[in-house]
């Protein structure tokens, strides 16, 4: 009797070892991430104060974290102060920092103030001087 109740402790106690380690993957896999593609939908700032929405599909920045690059399609026509990026391979880095996760792109450096599976901004300083805030949808 004694051996069946030692041995359903130890199945228990495997059971419950094992159940936790996958409960952790779980987590992992549904953590936010930048792979993938992006439409741009708004762009705020500016020593000018824009405010530009553009339509999904326009201005599309579809990231792939393995190559560590970025590939800007934008196909917008309208004239405007700023618009992201233009059509092109860019290579990119996220710096994360105590405070803050940048994401720097080429020469340009932003502020990685959001992200989420459906949104994510970038922040130069919209509200503070004259960088601009990208606001990016799936």
């Amino acid at each position: 009797m004694i051996k069946k109740i030692v041995l359903l402790l130890v199945l228990a106690l495997a059971v419950f070892t094992f159940s936790c380690g996958s409960d952790d993957d779980v987590l992992n896999i549904n953590e936010p991430t930048l792979e993938g593609s992006w439409s741009l939908v708004n762009v705020f700032g500016g020593f000018a104060g824009i405010d530009d929405d553009y339509e999904n599909g326009i201005i599309v920045w579809d990231f792939n974290l393995e190559t560590q690059q970025v590939t800007v399609t934008n196909t917008n026509m309208e004239v405007v102060i700023f618009d992201g990026l233009p059509t092109g391979v860019y290579d990119f880095e996220v710096l994360i920092t105590e405070e803050d996760r940048i994401l720097v792109i080429d020469f340009f450096s932003f502020n990685l103030s959001v992200l989420t599976a459906h949104e994510f901004i970038l922040d130069q300083g919209a509200y503070t001087n004259d960088g601009f805030q990208l606001t990016f949808n799936r």
